[in-house]
């Protein structure tokens, strides 16, 4: 639904008179609501799109909405927006209008709330220039061509405007401090400031390396630790070497005995041939 950006000062001095939806406490302002209504960038909402809030939750507490954000404050607080535009809207016409109108709240829906606007819209009596503002409207209708054309030829001469100040107009160059006065001296403090950092930071590095490690209880027992590590690490090489060792030995022993007892089959084979040979 396409709303109007309605602007309603009876209908927001009357929420202000209301209770905070949040605190329950007498309202002191009015908050119109961007989020899902008819608000953008720097577009107000219609006035029929607000809640009542204190100070307090609207701009100056610790959980105001302009300090946490619409969305997070809504969510927080468990806000139901669409419920809330709908009974305001409702009990106002009751009060101001004496009309009753009953609608589903179970069900909130755009609908329902486009039904009360419009009903409050039709109730209020236009002002001397919207009047104006009207007949204004219905007089031109019979001069529409005339209109049009003026229009078309407003849009040509403005674009040829824009085009002869834009070829005309020199283009203009962003002035440089390089060279003033300003510039040559922020310049040299900067030098200054500089060099009294390397300074600053050169001693502190000469302090630091001068200084006696062997007095330091943390040194001691790191370097206590270490030859600890160190010593277990070599007992465990160590005792890894000889186990590779022993594996070496090991491995030449079969090589030997494999070696062996293939020269003897050869051998018993050699005697079997000869003996059946002989036979």
């Amino acid at each position: 639904f396409k709303h109007k950006h309605h602007r309603n000062s009876k209908y927001l001095a009357w929420l202000r008179s209301k209770k905070c939806v949040v605190s329950g406490e007498k309202a002191e302002c009015a908050h119109h609501i961007r989020l899902g209504t008819n608000g953008g960038t720097g577009l107000k909402p219609s006035d029929y799109f607000c809640i009542p809030l204190t100070n307090d939750f609207h701009t100056a507490g610790r959980d105001a909405l302009h300090r946490i954000g619409e969305e997070t404050f809504i969510k927080k607080f468990k806000l139901n927006i669409k419920l809330l535009f709908i009974t305001q809207l409702k009990n106002y016409l009751s009060e101001n209008h004496n009309i009753l109108v009953q609608v589903d709240e179970k069900n909130p829906k755009l609908e329902i709330i486009a039904f009360l606007i419009e009903m409050i819209e039709s109730r209020i009596s236009p002002t001397p220039r919207e009047k104006q503002a009207n007949t204004k409207n219905s007089k031109s209708k019979k001069n529409d061509e005339f209109y049009q054309h003026a229009k078309e030829m407003k849009r040509i001469s403005d674009k040829n405007l824009r085009k002869r100040l834009k070829s005309s107009s020199p283009k203009i160059k962003s002035p440089s401090l390089k060279g003033t006065e300003f510039y040559e001296k922020s310049k040299e403090l900067k030098r200054e400031q500089d060099k009294i950092l390397r300074e600053k930071a050169k001693r502190t590095s000469k302090a630091y390396n001068n200084q006696s490690m062997t007095d330091n209880p943390h040194y001691e027992m790191s370097k206590e630790l270490k030859k600890k590590k160190d010593k277990e690490l070599r007992s465990k090489l160590k005792a890894q070497k000889a186990k590779t060792k022993l594996k070496k030995e090991t491995s030449d022993y079969e090589i030997k005995m494999k070696e062996l007892k293939r020269q003897r089959d050869r051998e018993f084979r050699k005697k079997l041939k000869e003996r059946s040979q002989n036979t």
